[in-house]
């Protein structure tokens, strides 16, 4: 999934993994990706199976968050989804602080979403 997502082969993850919770139940797991080769950073989003199961229909929004620019590089949005597995776009943020960032919107509830630990160039 991750090379057709465009994601350079040699990404790997830096900094924690954060969660989207809906209420107690934990949604989806956040993470952030650097690849060395490409000099990129990727933000990733992983929706748990049990918030799959329950057969909701979402929009989530991918990317990395910018200390620096303040602002979402990268930002992925994908409308009316089911997927488990989603990254976003390049962000050429390495010299910056930075975040994964992950955010889920149901119709009719808040929007729910986590960034990462900052991590800095």
């Amino acid at each position: 999934m991750a090379q057709a997502a465009g994601v350079c082969s040699d990404a790997y993850q830096i900094g924690t993994t954060s969660y989207i919770y809906r209420g107690t139940d934990k949604t989806a797991s956040v993470k952030q990706f650097y690849s060395p080769s490409c000099k990129q950073n990727y933000g990733y989003v992983w929706m748990w199976q049990s918030f799959l199961d329950k057969n909701i229909t979402f929009d989530l929004t991918v990317g990395v968050w910018s200390y620096d620019r303040n602002s979402l590089v990268g930002k992925r949005t994908v409308f009316g989804t089911h997927d488990q597995e989603f990254w976003g776009n390049a962000a050429n943020t390495v010299s910056e602080c930075t975040s994964g960032y992950g955010q889920i919107n149901i119709t009719g509830e808040p929007s729910y979403d986590v960034r990462t630990d900052k991590r800095c160039a």
